[in-house]
């Protein structure tokens, strides 16, 4: 009778009270977790980075966050832009306070989300780091091609939300007003660009496009000068790439070739 007593305790005990760990490669879709679209939200939940971004309600008339993020990286496909600009915006506030600078992997990223059995996608991205984060590039180095058994006992990170800044339907003044002002508070911008077919080779400082717009590729916009009206960007095209992994371009052309513009919302 104890014994039986003892199985039937054990059993509910399994049925009710103990949820088994979600493997990795299971993220949900960034759409099904609430992305946010409402843009009086997001500037409520946007983050103000003391210290490098203005509180005030008007924004600074120059901004550039590059010091505070990690060297640039150069993606070893063209496929995987989206997974290195999500790892660099997300190692930025892992890594602002804290004295031990890290790298995130942002090859976990893609092959958690190749396991799943789904096309990897900047989305989709969002939601694994949304549902389970990511971990450090010293787990899972750049360029890997398997995910050794260790994520599971290691330091995750991930982030609460993120916020659609703009989309392809929005004006482009609109585009340019919302990544300055995410950019103003200290914010990191992930944006979607149409370019023709020279920008992957590009050499010098600037951008502007001079064929037909034929490639889409991931940047991170980290800075911005109101009196110049440019923006400055990072790829992951490596340092031999524009200057030094950066670029400026001016805001009417970003305006015609930013498509979607993404701020994070990390974790506290």
């Amino acid at each position: 009778m104890y014994r039986y007593l003892l199985s039937l305790l054990l059993l509910v005990f399994l049925c009710t009270g103990v949820r088994a760990q979600q493997p990795y490669g299971t993220a949900k879709s960034a759409e099904k977790l609430q992305g946010l679209s409402d843009l009086a939200v997001i500037d409520q939940m946007m983050y103000y980075i003391p210290g490098i971004g203005s509180s005030a309600r008007e924004d600074l008339l120059r901004q550039n966050i590059k010091p505070y993020m990690m060297p640039i990286r150069q993606v070893p496909q063209m496929g995987m832009e989206w997974a290195y600009a999500l790892a660099d915006a997300l190692e930025y506030y892992v890594n602002l306070n804290s004295n031990f600078k890290d790298n995130l992997s942002p090859d976990y990223i893609s092959m958690s989300l190749a396991n799943a059995g789904t096309r990897p996608n900047l989305v989709d991205g969002l939601g694994l780091l949304m549902n389970s984060g990511t971990v450090s590039a010293a787990i899972v180095p750049y360029n890997s091609n398997t995910i050794p058994n260790s994520v599971y006992s290691v330091a995750r990170f991930g982030i609460n939300n993120f916020g659609y800044l703009f989309r392809p339907e929005t004006k482009a003044r609109n585009r340019i007003f919302e990544t300055r002002k995410a950019l103003s508070r200290g914010n990191p911008v992930i944006v979607e660009m149409a370019t023709d077919n020279t920008f992957s080779n590009l050499k010098g400082s600037g951008y502007e496009p001079s064929g037909p717009i034929t490639e889409t590729h991931f940047l991170t916009v980290i800075g911005y000068d109101g009196e110049r009206e440019t923006f400055e960007l990072r790829s992951s095209l490596g340092r031999n790439w524009g200057n030094g992994g950066y670029i400026t371009m001016t805001y009417d052309d970003f305006g015609d070739l930013a498509q979607t513009g993404y701020v994070l919302i990390p974790k506290e």
